[in-house]
């Protein structure tokens, strides 16, 4: 799925993503720390299963993958999954470290609320790992309340990670 338009905020830019993203995104998915609470694997983890999806992200018609710009610098990744009736819409998030408490999370989830709003959505919901309190504390920021708890893990890999649900109504 793709955007008609880029989403642009106060100081970001938000395209789709493109192939020419991959490395970019890949370095900050797959990175120890700047991907450590993400469901991504880490480099050595990754199969030829899990590079065929990445090979094709910007063709995917489950969701849109995006990319987020401070002029012509990457910052960071999201992405929005539609349920089937276009109402609620799950996202995620990451942001490059270097760019951490900067206010671009929050500018970026703050983009995509809106945009699911403009679209008629009725809630925005996010699965954060227990033990990233500043996810956790970005979504609240941003109005989010945790409504349920689970947990994920990592692909490809024996890391696993409580989670809570959170939830925007709209």
């Amino acid at each position: 799925m793709k955007l008609d338009a880029p989403l642009v905020g106060d100081r970001i830019v938000v395209r789709n993503y493109t192939p020419e993203d991959l490395a970019f995104s890949t370095g900050m998915w797959f990175d120890p720390v700047n991907g450590r609470y993400l469901s991504d694997p880490e480099a050595d983890f990754v199969d030829g299963t899990y590079q065929k999806a990445l090979d094709g992200l910007q063709d995917s018609g489950e969701g849109y993958y995006l990319v987020a710009f401070l002029g012509e610098e990457r910052v960071g990744t999201c992405c929005l999954f539609p349920d089937k009736a276009g109402e609620v819409w799950d996202i995620g998030y990451c942001i490059h470290q270097s760019r951490w408490r900067q206010g671009f999370g929050t500018e970026l989830v703050e983009l995509m609320v809106e945009w699911v709003r403009k679209r008629g959505g009725s809630a925005v919901t996010a699965e954060v790992a227990k033990e990233n309190p500043s996810s956790r504390a970005l979504l609240e920021k941003c109005g989010f309340t945790a409504v349920g708890e689970g947990s994920f893990r990592k692909y490809n890999m024996a890391v696993r990670f409580d989670s809570l649900f959170y939830e925007k109504r709209l």
